[in-house]
This record gives C-alpha cells, sequence and structure tokens, in this order.
C-alpha cells in the first residue's frame, strides 16, 4: 500500500481562485466606496454635523448654553469636530462636504486596515498576507453601511477603539501602554458611550496579566483623560460642553415606541448583536487566546451603552461600537487559523464579493460622481436671498453665503425633547435678521418647526431640489 500522494495542485487552485476573488471583491468594494463618497454631500444629516466644524473654523461658539449660542444637532465630544476642520479650507459647502466624506471614509479605512495588518495571529502560515487582506476585505463588506454615508461621531470613536486595543495588545513599553489609554480615552471625547472601551481594556489586563496591571491602566486612562478633558475644557469652554454633553442627553426620555424601535432595528440587531453572541458561544476555546479575549471583552463592554444609545430618542444602531470593535481582529485570527488558511480565505473571499455585489444591486441609484446639484442650488438661493433665507436643516449653506451660523431644526427638536424651552433672545439672535424666506429639500423630511414658524398663506415656490417658502406681507388697512 502507498501513501497518496499530497494534494498540492488541489490547495494551489484553492489558493489561486481564492485571490482572484479577493481582487474582484477590493475591486468592487472600490467601486463602491467611491459611490458612498459620492452620495455624501446629498445627506442632510451631513450639512448639519459638519457645520460646527466650518462653524469653529470662523470663530462661532458651537457648544451652546441653556440661553446663548446657536443650537445644533451636535451633542456629542468636541474631538471629531476637530478632525473635519481641514474641510474648512473648501470655498463652498458642497466642495467641504466632499473633502469631509473623504476624511469620513478615512477613519474606517486606516485603522481598518492596520488591525488586518498587524493584529497578533496564532501562526505565519504562508499566505497570512493574502488571508490578511481578505480579512480586510470581508470587514469592508460587513461594515455597517450608514457609517460609511454619514458623519457620525462615533466613526471616530471607533478608528480610536480600534488603534488603541492594536497598540494594547501589541504593547512591550510603557510607551505603548500610554498610547493605548490615550487613544481609548480620546474615543470617550468623541462620544459619550464610547466610555466601555477604556473599560474593556482595563478588564483585558486583568484577565491577561494580573489586577496591579490592571490598575495601572486604569491610573493611565484617567490621566489621559484628565490631560484631554483639560485642554477640550479650555478651548470649547465648561459651561457649553457640560450643557450640551450632559444635560441634554440626559433630559432625552426614551423611545415612545419600544417594540417599534426594536423591529425598525431587527435585522442590524441580528448582525451586531446576535453574530457575535452566537459565535463566541459556539466557539469558546478559540476566543480564549489572548489576542481574541480583547475584542470579546470590548463587545461585552460596549454593549450596554450602545444599547442604552440606541433605545434613546433620536437614537439608532451606529451606537453599537461593539460589533465593528470585534469584527476586524477575529477575523484576521479566523483566517490565519491553520484549518481555515485554504478554503476558508476561498470563502470569504466570496462572502465579501457577494455582499458587496449585493449592496451595488440594492442601490435605487448608484451614484457615480459627486450629488452636488441641491448644493448649487442652495448657493443660488442664498443669493438670490441674501441675508434673508433660512436652511433650516442646512447650516453650512449660509455659513459660507452669509458668513453667519443659524440654528439648525434638528438641534431645535432635540432641546424641545430634553424639555429645555430656547429663550425668545436666543432663539432670534441666531436666525437671518431680515428673514422672508425658508428653504427645505422637499425630498427630505423634517420636524415641522421652521414651517410653523409661516404666517398662514406663505408662497411656496419650487426651484431644483428646493422650496422655498416666503412668507406673505399683510395687507395694509384701508
Amino acid at each position: 500500500m502507498t501513501d497518496a500522494p499530497p494534494a498540492r495542485p488541489a490547495l494551489a487552485a484553492v489558493q489561486l481562485a481564492a485571490r482572484a476573488l479577493l481582487l474582484l471583491a477590493l475591486a468592487l468594494l472600490a467601486v463602491w466606496l467611491w459611490s458612498r463618497i459620492c452620495r455624501f454631500p446629498n445627506v442632510p444629516w451631513n450639512d448639519m454635523r459638519l457645520a460646527p466644524s466650518i462653524a469653529l473654523a470662523q470663530g462661532w461658539q458651537v457648544y451652546p448654553t441653556a440661553d446663548a449660542g446657536t443650537i445644533n444637532t451636535w451633542m456629542y465630544g468636541p474631538l471629531p469636530l476637530l478632525l473635519f476642520l481641514p474641510a474648512a479650507w473648501a470655498q463652498t459647502a458642497g466642495d467641504a462636504l466632499m473633502v469631509a466624506a473623504g476624511l469620513n471614509l478615512a477613519l474606517t479605512l486606516g485603522p481598518l486596515a492596520l488591525v488586518c495588518a498587524f493584529w497578533p495571529a496564532s501562526t505565519a502560515a504562508a499566505g497570512s498576507c493574502w488571508a490578511r487582506a481578505t480579512a480586510f476585505a470581508l470587514a469592508l463588506a460587513l461594515w455597517p453601511e450608514l457609517h460609511y454615508s454619514v458623519l457620525f461621531s462615533d466613526n471616530l470613536a471607533v478608528a480610536c477603539g480600534l488603534v488603541g486595543n492594536l497598540l494594547l495588545v501589541r504593547a512591550r513599553s510603557p510607551g505603548a501602554l500610554w498610547a493605548a489609554a490615550a487613544l481609548a480615552t480620546a474615543a470617550v471625547g468623541c462620544k459619550q458611550i464610547a466610555l466601555g472601551i477604556p473599560v474593556a481594556q482595563i478588564v483585558w489586563l486583568g484577565v491577561t496579566a494580573d489586577t496591579r496591571e490592571a490598575w495601572r491602566h486604569a491610573g493611565r486612562c484617567a490621566a489621559s483623560g484628565a490631560m484631554i478633558g483639560g485642554a477640550l475644557i479650555g478651548m470649547f469652554g465648561w459651561t457649553g460642553l457640560w450643557f450640551t454633553l450632559v444635560e441634554i442627553p440626559g433630559g432625552l426620555g426614551w423611545a415612545p415606541d419600544v417594540a417599534q424601535r426594536l423591529r425598525a432595528v431587527g435585522a442590524e440587531l441580528a448582525l451586531l448583536v446576535a453574530l457575535p453572541a452566537v459565535t463566541m458561544l459556539m466557539a469558546r476555546r478559540f476566543f480564549a487566546q489572548p489576542a481574541l479575549r480583547l475584542p470579546a471583552i470590548v463587545w461585552l463592554c460596549t454593549l450596554p451603552l450602545g444599547l442604552a444609545g440606541m433605545m434613546k430618542v433620536g437614537g439608532w444602531t451606529n451606537s453599537l461600537h461593539g460589533f465593528v470593535l470585534w469584527l476586524p481582529p477575529v477575523l484576521v485570527a479566523a483566517l490565519t487559523w491553520p484549518r481555515l488558511s485554504g478554503i476558508g480565505s476561498l470563502a470569504a473571499a466570496a462572502a465579501a464579493l457577494a455582499l458587496t455585489a449585493g449592496r451595488v444591486l440594492a442601490e435605487p441609484e448608484f451614484a457615480l460622481r459627486p450629488q452636488l446639484a441641491a448644493c448649487r442650488e442652495a448657493e443660488v438661493i442664498a443669493d438670490q436671498f441674501k441675508g434673508a433665507v433660512w436652511f433650516p436643516m442646512h447650516p453650512l449653506v449660509t455659513l459660507y453665503s452669509d458668513r453667519r451660523y443659524y440654528h439648525d431644526e434638528d438641534g431645535l427638536y432635540t432641546r424641545g425633547k430634553a424639555r429645555r424651552p430656547v429663550p425668545a433672545a436666543q432663539a432670534a439672535a441666531h436666525l437671518p435678521a431680515l428673514m422672508r424666506a425658508i428653504a427645505q429639500r422637499h425630498d427630505w423630511t423634517d420636524w415641522g418647526i421652521a414651517r410653523s414658524m409661516l404666517p398662514p398663506g406663505s408662497a411656496d415656490t419650487v426651484i431644483g431640489h428646493w422650496t422655498v417658502r416666503t412668507g406673505r406681507a399683510p395687507e395694509k388697512s384701508p
């Protein structure tokens, strides 16, 4: 009886097929990601969330107090506002949104590439570079679409968490541990509910090292937080930060219909919560590796505040940071595992290609050119009503045309929901002094606050994507 020859040709064929599918997936991902950049200016949320950065560059107060300042939709930490300051170099609102779109995408691509390239793996098997590239592609394909399309404070928080955890798991010096702590606490400076990230780092050190090292890291996190917090307070002021980051979120209640909110996010919860939970339960021994305990602990520590944020008024699944912090390290570990190094990479590359193709095919309108038509139309409207038009959902327009920072409607809505009424003087101070027109996208929903301010019989004029509502002057008495 003779031994069967090794199946090298079959393995080589599998590897070749996996690499071909990977290259196709990466090419299609590049096209699809470009489409996210193209549609970025057409999402009003991005206008409202970029506006504070542009206003900051112009010298405006971006964190209002209870009775002063522009009321806006930004009730998160200041670090993302600083990151997006380069968008202020653009000459128009549309161009600023395109710069912000590139920065927003880089917040995912950069940290994700670093984690996939350098996360510790249990083997240095041949082809691990291809396996890591496959993990990168599949992570991109599984990443929640909203993070690509909308400017969330969560995006920078996740980026800080990914790089901070990478530094921690590879740390061989006190400097690396300090850098990991600084990035973890910086995540909290992006969004308050990111507190689970530094907590998870402390817990992981307690589990994999010892209690003393966990306490040391807690000290590093506290010191880093004090330095970052002190710098931000010095820059933005205590009163505005406390009111915006603590009092307003604290005043917001839970979603009025919890069952309806859960139904609306059910499919996403299956991916973001159920998939990691089931995977870790079924592969408990696999997750016993120290390098995989960290993403598992991060997922668990970020879940409570993430779910709470999702269930608050205005909350959504972007608050669930655990999945995107968990996914890349797990994919790297799985695809560099010897038992999955061949067929696993083939399956993962095929999945990345299929998922991306599904996203492309599901697009009602696949944009390959920047969608700037509405921005250009808004510039014309702002020029026609110089200093006299309010864009309730697009404050970026008048930051460029009037060099003034006006209230946005979502901020006014949030103040109402938080039961923090706006004083009349504050409301009037940050609207056009000569206001006689309100411009709103007719293909986008609004809260009805601006429309309620119009007098009866106001005239509507449609200009491209916009409806311009002008108040009718009262008739003179005979």
